[in-house]
């Protein structure tokens, strides 16, 4: 059986997938989070999937463009494609709750598992990140992840970086390594 279970210690979380976009014949993916104390991603955009958030237990932060949501337990946000967003957890206690990429995306599933097994094999640093700049151009390509504003300028070069890691062999060795 297939692991759907993945924990990121980096970030004190996990991720558990309850449906993939292949389950779902790519109408979408969704995804069960439990987020500790955490400041999240930062402030993204995805321009093929929008994403909803809908709170199980406790308390989550959404920010939405410039607005900042307080979701409680039932409360839910859909972001639609092309808006940039993040979430986060201002609170000592679990946050539950489930993402939900329309249409599916595979991409973003693989990312999940390969920022989660970087983490968990020590290549991230203490928020996360990759400590490999091709491993974190190859995760943002494939699950089409977009930095908003000045960041923006960084996308050619993301681009070119994912582009010789797929050359390279270093994107097959992490869907070979954490996505099979």
């Amino acid at each position: 059986m297939e692991k759907r279970l993945f924990v990121n210690p980096a970030i004190n979380d996990s991720a558990e997938f309850l449906k993939t976009s292949q389950e779902t014949n790519g109408a979408y993916t969704l995804v069960e989070i439990d987020l500790g104390k955490s400041d999240g991603p930062p402030l993204h955009f995805h321009k093929t999937f929008s994403e909803k958030f809908e709170v199980k237990e406790g308390v989550l932060y959404v920010q939405v463009g410039k607005e900042k949501k307080r979701l409680n337990i039932g409360d839910s946000v859909t972001v639609p494609a092309g808006t940039a967003h993040r979430f986060y957890n201002e609170s000592n206690d679990t946050v539950k709750f489930h993402i939900t990429f329309s249409p599916g995306h595979t991409g973003m599933e693989n990312f999940i598992k390969i920022f989660y097994g970087l983490a968990a094999d020590g290549l991230t640093d203490k928020k996360g990140k990759p400590k490999k700049f091709a491993h974190l151009a190859v995760a943002l390509t494939i699950s089409d992840s977009n930095a908003p504003g000045w960041l923006s300028l960084l996308s050619p070069v993301i681009a070119g970086v994912a582009r010789r890691a797929r050359k390279n062999g270093t994107e097959q060795w992490l869907l070979d390594r954490y996505c099979s």
